[in-house]
Order: C-alpha cells, then sequence, then structure tokens
C-alpha cells in the first residue's frame, strides 16, 4: 500500500511551482565547477556544486538544470560521474547522464535508492526538483580521478547510503553534505547523529587539506573544519543531555539552546528540518523514512 508520502507526491509533482532553475559554470580553487540553485523571488534556495575532476563528475545537481549539466559535461569530455549519495541535489542528473552515455557510479545502496523512485516531500520538490529513477553502475574495483587513485568511504549520518571519495595523493575529500557547516543547527527526521559523529571521527584521521563540501567548499584546512564541527557536536550533546536529565522535552531544548536555523526552511519542510529533530537524534536516533527502510530491507541492511 503506497504511503501517504507516495499519494502526496503525486499531487506535488502536478504543481507548478514558484522560481526557476538557475546553472552557473564557475571556478573553485583549482577545478571547474557548476554551481546550481532554484532561484524564487530572484535569491538562490541552497546552492549546490558538482565538481569535474579530469574526466569525471563528482555529483550529478539538480533535476531542473539537465541541459545545462550534460552540455558542461559532454563540454569538459567528462566520462563518468561519481555519486556521494541519493539525494535530488545530488542525483538529479543522474539518469540524463547515463542517457547521454556517461555511466554514473555509485554504492549498492545509493543504486537501489536511485532505482525505486522515491517520493519526497514537497519543500525538496521547491528546492530541488524530483528526478526521474535512475540506473546507475558500481564504483570500480580499481579508482581513480583525474590519474590519482581514490577510495571510497562510508560517511553515513546525513542520509543512510553517503559516502566520501577520499584523493590522499592531494589531500582532497569530496565530502556530500557530510560538512554542511561548522555549527550545524538544523536536521532532517531521518539524519542519525551518533553516526554523523562516528564518521567525522573516522574521516578526521585523514588529514585532509581541501574539503569539497557540495554546498560549502573549504579550500584550505578541511581537517579543521571538520574538527571544529566534531566539537562543535560533542559539545551540543553534552548540553542536550544535561537538559534532558533536567527533565526538558526536546522542543524545549532546542528552544533553551537557542539554536537558530532557518526559520523559513522550517516551515516550508513542515518540520522535517528543524532544530528540534536535531535534538529529537542525539537522545533517541533518527526517524527512517519508511520508503528508505522498505529498500534497505529488501537489501538485508545498511549501505
Amino acid at each position: 500500500m503506497p504511503t501517504l508520502l507516495a499519494l502526496a507526491d503525486l499531487a506535488w509533482q502536478r504543481l507548478p511551482l514558484p522560481g526557476r532553475f538557475v546553472a552557473k559554470e564557475v571556478r573553485i580553487g583549482p577545478l571547474p565547477a557548476l554551481e546550481m540553485y532554484r532561484a524564487v523571488a530572484g535569491r538562490p534556495v541552497m546552492k549546490v556544486y558538482a565538481y569535474a575532476v579530469g574526466d569525471t563528475l563528482v555529483d550529478t545537481g539538480l533535476v531542473g538544470v539537465g541541459d545545462a549539466v550534460v552540455a558542461w559535461a559532454r563540454g569538459l569530455g567528462a566520462r563518468a560521474a561519481f555519486l556521494t549519495h541519493h539525494h535530488e541535489d545530488h542525483a538529479g542528473n543522474a539518469a540524463r547522464l547515463d542517457a547521454a552515455g556517461i555511466p554514473v557510479h555509485a554504492s549498492p545502496l545509493t543504486e537501489a535508492l536511485l532505482a525505486a523512485d522515491l517520493p519526497i516531500p514537497l519543500y525538496e520538490h521547491l528546492a530541488w526538483g524530483r528526478p526521474p529513477p535512475a540506473r546507475t553502475r558500481p564504483f570500480p574495483a580499481e579508482l581513480e580521478l583525474d590519474g590519482e587513485p581514490v577510495q571510497v568511504i562510508p560517511a553515513p549520518g546525513h542520509c543512510v547510503d553517503q559516502v566520501c571519495v577520499w584523493m590522499p595523493s592531494r589531500g582532497w575529500l569530496f565530502a556530500g553534505d557530510v560538512f554542511l557547516h561548522e555549527r550545524v543547527r538544523l536536521f532532517r527526521r531521518d539524519e542519525d547523529f551518533a553516526a554523523t559523529v562516528a564518521t567525522l571521527e573516522r574521516l578526521g584521521s585523514l588529514g585532509v587539506e581541501t574539503l569539497w563540501c557540495a554546498h560549502r567548499p573549504v579550500l584550505t584546512r578541511g581537517g579543521d573544519a571538520l574538527a571544529a564541527k566534531l566539537q562543535h557536536l560533542r559539545d551540543l550533546e553534552g548540553r542536550v543531555r544535561e537538559l534532558h536529565a533536567r527533565g526538558y522535552a526536546p522542543r524545549r531544548i532546542a528552544r533553551e539552546l537557542r539554536l537558530g536555523g532557518s526559520f523559513t526552511f522550517q516551515v516550508l519542510s513542515a518540520g522535517d528540518a528543524s532544530t528540534t529533530n536535531l535534538v529529537n537524534s542525539i537522545l533517541r536516533g533518527p526517524t527512517p523514512r519508511a520508503e528508505v527502510a522498505q529498500v534497505m530491507a529488501r537489501l538485508g541492511g545498511g549501505p
């Protein structure tokens, strides 16, 4: 039986949503990148970047700028694309690139999630658009970017299937949404605080120099940025648990800590992204999306 989200998703796909999608070719440090966003009332809604490393793209951007992504990829002579995870702002053009003859590689769980044609909430339609289901391929056993060996590192927390691509010879980490900001204030309902902390601890031992975040790249001292986020989360956990021990409910804890965050985004997401979700994830863990849990159950577990 379809979930409520799946039924609502059918209606949202037919809505005339405001704004327009924008794509701009930019250069970030030594790499070509494509900056993408939906502009509403002339203002961008959460910019996202796809990077080009030699003949390979890292992430594929927003479905609403698919023509621009394919043209950019062809102009660069791209021969493959890697995905960090299944979210629409990262995997939105996986199907378009595959149809254009550019194979897209992903983890087994990302592959399954993209093939499942998952429904998404209204705010994700608004911010990033809903891509079609996509066919991806496994990462090659011997993986390279620009002629340099790289490693795929599981990095769950933000979502269950997230991976990072680590280029040790240059100290480059293509981090998907592991980072976002040193002082993150909002969590989605399905974000896993404990897994996020474990991922940051694991990545902290790599010696990252350049942190290629999909939303906020850090071109120097990337390892310090990861360490700052980890320390912020540890401090936050201590304060949350202290207030919880005093009998405070999660919503009151979020108010007491004055976490802030984008009120507009919290409203648009109908609470799917909120400060209270961050507190709840610390105290009780994430609330998995039913459709994602079903895919994982079919696969028999994790990423």
